[in-house]
């Protein structure tokens, strides 16, 4: 049985930082929480001219910290990355458990993980996260007493914790490795006789849906957060004379930690391999725009050109007449014919499916020739 805990969210909201609109936000952070099957009690949120050493004003924590009393909260997350300083002293302050949002993110990436490819790269990331945090884990030894006797074997625990993590690393790394080794094997034979599609996208854009209904397979689709985690490649057929395989990858999500991406780059090599892009996008979700921002700039952190790129606006079924004649005027003006194609589908009810495949197969036959089944680009 998974167990639930009563969470308090504390957010802060910066005037000088460009970011999402704040309802936007705070539906993101609940949604993560929510994944991570947290019970939410409340939310303390502040406006700030610039960021506080406490996270939040002294006022506004002592304002959460009543509330987490009354409403005998367990557990407190944080909607922004802490340094171990900050979270030490909310942990101090609130008496409970403080978690920010990389690790609640990983918390969800490590419960979704199933394949042995995906937990190294969770643990993997779990650790990176740690190193840097170890001194505050054995702050304890500092109230044992004072200075002689306490202060040599705090350095010495936390001296020996730091390389048993980096052994661990270290260790990670090398599986993950010898992995990446045997799945480039296993793809650089699928690129010599297939033309190769991988789905890229926000999480919850469904894209699994999508790679359900473009290779009629049944894999599991979920409207939780990072229902897909292990890259999964499938045949799809075109005609009788072109083979494609589409593959479809981790979501992504507004300020997704970096120790995950980096965790997850080889598993993204996928996309690096990549003949076109699908770029799944939720046109029902007020802050498209928003999310398409985050997942190109991703992909470019990743140095992923956008060239051979068809952005499928999914859901559309969701959508009004009246929505719908908004939402192409928005798409007319966001999204230049030179930066790639764009269709609008629902992959739930196969609608525009039909025009997707031609989308695809154009694709497909400017770059494959079919007499040496080699892909050109």
């Amino acid at each position: 049985m998974v167990r639930t805990e009563r969470s308090h969210i504390l957010i802060a909201n910066n005037f000088n930082i460009e970011d999402w609109e704040l309802e936007d936000r705070v539906e993101e952070i609940i949604n993560l929480a929510e994944t991570a099957n947290a019970e939410i009690s409340g939310i303390t949120l502040q406006k700030l001219k610039k960021p506080a050493r406490t996270y939040l004003g002294l006022g506004k924590l002592s304002e959460a910290k009543d509330q987490v009393i009354q409403e005998r909260a367990n557990l407190i997350i944080v909607d922004d990355e802490l340094s171990p300083n900050q979270q030490r002293y909310l942990e101090d302050l609130f008496k409970i458990k403080v978690v920010d949002r990389t690790a609640l993110i990983l918390d969800i990436f490590a419960n979704r993980a199933k394949s042995r490819e995906g937990r190294l790269q969770v643990s993997l990331a779990q650790f990176e996260y740690l190193l840097p945090r170890l001194a505050g884990q054995w702050s304890h030894l500092e109230r044992l007493g004072g200075g002689i006797g306490t202060r040599g074997p705090g350095e010495t625990q936390i001296e020996t914790d730091r390389r048993l993590v980096r052994n661990s690393i270290k260790k990670i790394k090398k599986d993950l490795s010898k992995i990446k080794i045997s799945r480039s094997a296993q793809r650089s034979k699928r690129l010599k006789r297939a033309f190769n599609i991988s789905l890229v996208g926000y999480t919850n854009a469904g894209k699994s849906t999508l790679f359900n209904c473009l290779s009629k397979k049944n894999s599991i689709s979920s409207r939780k957060l990072f229902s897909t985690l292990d890259t999964k490649t499938s045949k799809i057929y075109l005609n009788n004379e072109i083979t494609c395989t589409i593959s479809d990858t981790v979501g992504f999500v507004n300020k997704l930690p970096t120790v995950l991406v980096d965790s997850f780059k080889a598993t993204l090599e996928e996309l690096n391999d990549s003949n076109l892009l699908l770029h799944v996008i939720d046109s029902s979700d007020n802050n498209f725009e928003k999310q398409i921002e985050v997942v190109d700039n991703l992909l470019e952190d990743l140095g992923l050109e956008r060239n051979n790129m068809i952005y499928v606006f999914n859901k559309i079924d969701k959508l009004n007449s009246k929505d719908l004649d908004k939402f192409n005027n928005k798409i007319n003006h966001l999204i230049s014919a030179d930066e790639g194609s764009v269709v609008n589908v629902s992959a739930i009810k196969s609608l525009n499916i039909d025009l997707l495949r031609d989308k695809i197969q154009n694709h497909a036959e400017s770059g494959y020739n079919i007499n040496s089944a080699k892909v050109l680009y």
